[in-house]
């Protein structure tokens, strides 16, 4: 099994990134990361990250947040199929301690995983509600 983290794997362009925030299918929302993606047809799962200096104040932790990021991917990718992930932080996510931020991104790749389970919802899926 590959372990590694080439080009392949990444989101690097502004389109690519752009591509999964129009039509994310797929969603894994917690209380300091939100997860968006979309299917790709490359038969493996690529990673961005979006770690704003608003949400992560200090540089050391940003590039922390996001070192962890990678290494859970890269170790997490057989589990999540062909898909074009966004990773977007939310405030808190730097005060977290290594250990937490690796079970944080294990649950968060095990959510997404799940949800790539079910079939995509679209924004105009099921009956109409009356709320007459």
């Amino acid at each position: 099994m590959d372990h590694g983290f080439g080009t392949e794997f990444r989101l690097l362009s502004s389109d690519q990134f752009k591509t999964v925030f129009d039509g994310a299918t797929r969603k894994a929302s917690g209380p300091y990361v939100l997860l968006l993606a979309r299917s790709n047809d490359l038969g493996h799962p690529r990673l961005g990250l979006v770690i704003a200096k608003k949400s992560v104040r200090r540089a050391v932790d940003r590039n922390r947040v996001k070192r962890i990021a990678r290494e859970s991917f890269r170790l997490n990718k057989s589990e999540l199929g062909s898909l074009d992930i966004v990773v977007l932080a939310r405030k808190g996510l730097g005060e977290l301690d290594n250990a937490a931020l690796h079970e944080l991104y294990k649950g968060m790749w095990r959510k997404l995983a799940k949800s790539a389970d079910k079939p995509p919802r679209s924004r105009h899926s099921g009956p109409p509600s009356s709320n007459a």
